[in-house]
């Protein structure tokens, strides 16, 4: 453990897609080595800015929870230490607005880590934790008093060690500077509150058309989709997936919001607003697409380049799917500017 590095991890609690990428600006005016975690994290070695603003880790905390919530209205949770990992775990301990930044002393640090349940540990998935939960080891402590050569022969030689390592606090890795990634953002907000999943689902379908239309103008495609949800209340909830291959078509796009949609799971919540993401962009030409033996799906790929030059001619909208000719629901048009697909 390193007793000159400070790390903090920040937990925004449900920022919008435009705010998270906006706030970057405000955590680089106290360390420019920040690393985003989307869609609402963010890590920051602070240890250079110790002494310029003269203050502890836990004062910069502070210093950055009240900035981020003065300049954005944002409710930020930190945890900090020497190290990335130890930083990360402080922060999963912390209810929405606390702040827990371990002392660097080793004892402190091997206090905390031996209370805390195995599963919180990095590197311990659902199988690994079944397993070492087999052999009676529920907390980082269990999993610190065992030889390496028994650990290595529950979880394997490399994990074994890895673990080893962790559960005593040793984390070399540091924080890689890089913003949010590069992104399409696009979002429908309802006249009313919505109750109808049909009507949800009919402006996903919207979203999907916009975003694919605008992937195949800038010349991208996209290996990853995020929903986020907006009820009644101003509250938000957010989903992502990775797609198996790079696309820029509409049927997948609208699928994978569908998906993401139906997994939440609502039952009569009302809802405010839709807000769809793509991200993870590369250029068209450098993705392979499988062909398929659908005839409905390689003729709707050779048809989404004829219906973008129409609206490019005449107008966005003038050719769209039939199901958005009639529209059941009140949602609006899209109310989010189109953003350089090159910028975050």
């Amino acid at each position: 453990m390193s007793r000159d590095r400070a790390i903090l991890h920040l937990r925004i609690h449900r920022p919008s897609f435009e705010v998270y990428a906006q706030l970057f600006s405000a955590l680089a005016d106290v360390s420019p080595v920040v690393q985003a975690l989307p869609p609402d994290g963010a890590l920051m070695d602070v240890t250079g800015a110790l002494g310029y603003f003269d203050r502890t880790p836990a004062g910069l905390a502070d210093l950055l929870q009240t900035r981020l919530l003065a300049r954005y209205g944002l409710t930020v949770s930190v945890g900090g230490g020497g190290t990335r990992m130890i930083a990360t775990m402080a922060a999963e301990t912390c209810a929405p607005g606390e702040v827990l930044v371990l002392d660097p002393d080793p004892a402190a640090v091997t206090k905390f880590l031996r209370a805390r349940p195995v599963r919180a540990l990095p590197g311990v998935g659902p199988a690994l934790l079944r397993g070492l939960v087999r052999y009676g080891i529920e907390s980082v402590g269990d999993l610190a008093d065992l030889p390496l050569s028994t650990l290595q022969r529950i979880a394997g030689g490399s994990t074994g060690r890895l673990l080893h390592q962790r559960a005593h606090g040793i984390d070399p890795r540091g924080v890689t500077v890089g913003g949010p990634p590069a992104s399409i953002a696009a979002g429908r907000r309802f006249e009313r509150d919505v109750l109808d999943p049909d009507e949800v689902r009919q402006a996903l379908l919207a979203l999907a058309t916009d975003l694919g239309a605008r992937l195949r103008t800038a010349g991208k495609t996209t290996r990853g989709v995020e929903l986020q949800v907006t009820y009644a209340d101003r509250s938000t909830t957010t989903r992502s997936r990775t797609l198996r291959e790079a696309t820029a078509h509409t049927p997948v796009l609208q699928d994978t919001l569908y998906a993401l949609f139906a997994a939440l799971g609502l039952q009569r919540a009302r809802i405010r607003a839709v807000t769809a993401r793509v991200t993870n962009l590369a250029a068209a030409e450098r993705s392979f697409v499988q062909l398929t033996l659908d005839a409905a799906t390689e003729n709707n790929r050779v048809l989404e380049p004829v219906l973008d030059r129409a609206n490019n001619r005449w107008g966005t909208g003038t050719v769209h799917p039939a199901a958005l000719t009639n529209p059941k629901s009140h949602a609006t048009r899209p109310t989010l500017r189109p953003r350089h697909p090159d910028r975050p």
